[in-house]
């Protein structure tokens, strides 16, 4: 008796702490039945998301949670959860074109299966530390890019080193000292190009195309911006969101609103845009979402939808204290976002809220449509909510 009281002592110690932490709680029919947005269950304690969530391809929710991330099933239940090769925060996870899980932390990318276990591991000398939260991308070629303030980095999916863009800028083609200012605001690729937002706070920053075989392209000036997001699209269009320092006035006082610029741009002609747009906003532009060749994106706490092909405005909604990226569900067509009062709006293709439903802290993150057409949605409190909209 004692040896099974014993045995059963040492395997509760190695159970994943995580999953012993998280609290999970079931909502009723009955008491969600006057709500459109009914929520299914809630699981609570999950920590800070350090990146978007998303879906693997087997349907399973992935969290990227500082230094860690978790596997979800659309149950609520807590699968796995597995730590990056170096230290610090883990950035965005991808998905490769055979279904493995990539995520970068430090100067590392680490492969993961499906099952959460890790494969390999690919690291750089650890003086090359980029972004607090590290950028990596892939376009559907095979190839992860990893940029890091002295060079970037193509890797394979086996995680073999295939070359090196070095240096950023041919002023350091002879400087050997390590470059530990530069920084990365956004990175996306697509089948065509890795583009990337990069510079200096001191200095401002640029957006650049790199080709596949790590030649640039182009590059096109921003300035002294503060965030930035990148969306390839069909076709060779490429959007950039820009966030600039807060403008001031003409007698040079600071004013209450801040600048923020969407671009069109295509391939082949990066250096100058097809069009851009300005937008005078009391908070930050968040990422866009592109549905129809329509541009959503929130800031100023309006939701916002442009015309992709002409950058002007179709509508915008004023939602109070927006602050999260938007998304589309393509069943529905009904665009949903967060505030930071904890509501969560659902609004239709003509720009009206049609509901909305308070949690229970910040929506600052982007919700996500399950393949199960439930809303999946997480909070600064760290509860990852499941929610059906019931609206006809």
């Amino acid at each position: 008796m004692k040896r099974i009281c014993l045995a059963f002592i040492i395997m509760f110690m190695f159970l994943p702490t995580a999953i012993a932490a998280d609290k999970f709680e079931i909502y009723t029919q009955a008491d969600e039945a006057q709500q459109l947005a009914q929520i299914s269950w809630r699981l609570s304690g999950l920590g800070k998301l350090s990146g978007e969530m998303m879906l693997a391809p087997n349907g399973k929710l992935l969290l990227p949670l500082g230094n860690k991330m978790v596997c979800v099933d659309l149950q609520g239940k807590v699968l796995w959860e597995t730590k990056g090769a170096s230290s610090g925060a883990m950035g965005q996870p991808i998905i490769g074109e055979n279904d493995s899980i990539y995520a970068a932390n430090a100067s590392s990318v680490q492969e993961t299966k499906l099952n959460g276990t890790n494969a390999w591991s690919f690291s750089v000398y650890s003086g090359a530390k980029g972004s607090k939260v590290p950028l990596l991308a892939s376009g559907l070629d095979e190839i992860l890019y990893l940029p890091l303030p002295n060079a970037l980095y193509a890797v394979n999916l086996s995680g073999h080193y295939v070359w090196m863009l070095s240096p950023w800028d041919s002023s350091e083609a002879y400087n050997t000292k390590l470059i530990t200012t530069r920084e990365f605001l956004a990175c996306a690729a697509d089948k065509q190009a890795f583009y990337v937002v990069y510079g200096e706070k001191k200095g401002g920053y640029r957006l650049a195309a790199i080709s596949k075989q790590g030649k640039f392209l182009w590059t096109y000036w921003l300035g002294d911006i503060t965030e930035a997001s990148i969306l390839p699209a069909e076709d060779g269009k490429i959007f950039a969101i820009v966030n600039f320092n807060k403008s001031s006035s003409r007698s040079g006082q600071s004013t209450k609103l801040k600048t923020g610029k969407v671009y069109s741009f295509q391939i082949e002609n990066g250096r100058s845009p097809k069009w851009q747009y300005t937008l005078n906003t009391t908070t930050e532009l968040s990422a866009p979402v592109l549905y129809n060749m329509i541009l959503y994106l929130t800031g100023g706490n309006k939701l916002y939808a442009l015309n992709a092909d002409n950058g002007s405005i179709i509508w915008e909604d004023p939602l109070l204290n927006l602050v999260s990226p938007p998304v589309v569900d393509p069943q529905t067509e009904r665009i949903y976002a967060g505030s930071s009062d904890g509501d969560l709006f659902a609004v239709n293709q003509s720009g009206r809220m049609v509901w909305d439903r308070t949690l229970d802290s910040a929506i600052d993150r982007a919700p996500l449509v399950g393949p199960d057409g439930f809303l999946y949605v997480f909070t600064q409190k760290g509860s990852l909510y499941k929610i059906r909209d019931t609206m006809k």
